[in-house]
C-alpha cells in the first residue's frame, strides 16, 4: 500500500507537487520560476497592452503568481543532494521579497 502512495505522489502534476514542496529544486527554481514566470509575465503584459486585460486584474494575476512561484521555490528548496543550493534559492527569495517591498513603499 505504501509504494502505492508513493508512485501516486511521484506522478502528480508539477504545478501541485511544486506548491506542496515535493518537486525538485530544479523543477521548482526553473521550470515553474524562470521559465513559467517568463510565460505568464509575457503573457499578461501583452495582454495588458492591447486592453484585452484591466491593468490591475493584470497587476493581480503577476502578483499571485509570484507568491506561488517563491511559495513553492522555499518549499523546495531542500530536495536537492547538495543542500548549499537550498540556501541559495532561500536567499534570492529573501532578497526578491525584501526587493519588492521596497519598490512598493516607493511606489506608494
Amino acid at each position: 500500500m505504501n509504494a502505492a502512495l508513493n508512485s501516486a505522489k511521484k506522478y502528480r502534476h508539477l504545478i501541485i507537487r511544486h506548491w506542496q514542496g515535493q518537486a525538485r529544486l530544479w523543477q521548482s527554481y526553473w521550470l515553474m520560476g524562470v521559465v513559467g514566470g517568463w510565460l505568464i509575465w509575457t503573457l499578461v503584459l501583452n495582454l495588458v497592452e492591447f486592453g484585452f486585460l484591466p491593468e490591475i486584474l493584470g497587476v493581480i494575476i503577476l502578483a499571485g503568481y509570484s507568491v506561488y512561484s517563491a511559495v513553492g521555490i522555499w518549499r523546495c528548496a531542500f530536495n536537492v543532494d547538495w543542500h548549499i543550493w537550498g540556501y541559495l534559492a532561500r536567499g534570492i527569495i529573501g532578497i526578491s521579497a525584501f526587493y519588492f517591498i521596497i519598490e512598493l513603499m516607493q511606489f506608494s
